[in-house]
């Protein structure tokens, strides 16, 4: 699996995103790196003005971007590209759909979790024909959209941007996923157990897992920030809020069934 991945993988999203805006029309409103406002509002816990939007630190983005995109998808746990392009789909549509969009390329039940299930078929899959299969299952729901004729063209380029540098770290990668699958001693059958010869993937405890505590930090965090937005009448940023709550639980979700046996 990937490792210390996420540097890369932000990287990309950040030149994506680029700097600051603050474009009429646009429902985000003021945006710097891609973070908006209500949601910078929804992290500190509090509202924040424009201008810190336009000072908010590349750190704080890489934090924000961590807890509420990058371990909602388990991007630790991923193989190398597949990261990045589960990563990108998480950015601009939300995790939980991103993970939707991954399961259907995978041929597994939808529900927008990463269990058990989605982490065997993900070890048992070929990486470039998965990075491949999720990113057409990306462009097949947007242009699926009714926004796709106004947005359909950028949408389509930044996803082959994503899929160009997914796939050269995918493939980059094999070699070292191939020998260490061949050097993994093969597992025993025990007894009667319907999965003995399935190979689902060790996770660690977990309780003792960084994305549960990051997670319930950004559940706090959400918490306050939405009762501060109720009590201000800011829908937007009660609207973050509410977001990264669910975010938050649903990476602590998913990061419990994946340490659950199947069946």
């Amino acid at each position: 699996m990937a490792r210390n991945a996420f540097a890369k993988c932000l990287a990309f999203v950040l030149e994506e995103e680029g700097g600051y805006s603050d474009m009429p029309g646009d429902p985000g409103g003021a945006t710097n790196m891609g973070i908006t406002r209500a949601t910078l509002s929804a992290w500190r816990g509090k509202p924040v003005s424009k201008d810190e939007v336009i000072s908010l630190e590349r750190e704080e983005a890489a934090d924000i971007y961590k807890a509420h995109y990058w371990n909602a998808v388990g991007g630790d746990d991923l193989p190398a590209g597949l990261d990045l392009a589960l990563f990108d789909d998480a950015v601009n549509s939300g995790p939980r759909q991103a993970v939707r969009d991954l399961q259907c390329a995978l041929d597994v039940p939808v529900d927008g979790i990463i269990g058990p299930i989605t982490l065997a078929a993900i070890e048992a899959s070929a990486q470039v024909e998965l990075v491949g299969g999720l990113c057409a299952a990306r462009k097949a729901r947007l242009a699926s959209l009714p926004q796709f004729s106004r947005f359909g063209r950028g949408w389509t380029r930044r996803i082959q941007r994503a899929e160009r540098q997914a796939l050269a770290l995918a493939k980059s990668s094999s070699p070292t996923r191939r020998t260490t699958a061949a050097a993994r001693p093969a597992a025993q059958p025990k007894g009667n157990d319907k999965m003995s010869n399935t190979n689902t993937p060790e996770t660690k405890p977990f309780w003792a897992s960084q994305t549960i505590w990051s997670s319930i930090a950004v559940i706090g965090s959400s918490v306050a920030g939405g009762i501060l937005a109720f009590r201000g009448n800011d829908i937007a940023a009660f609207g973050a809020s509410l977001t990264a709550l669910l975010g938050g639980v649903n990476a602590i979700v998913g990061r419990f069934r994946s340490t659950t046996a199947i069946g």
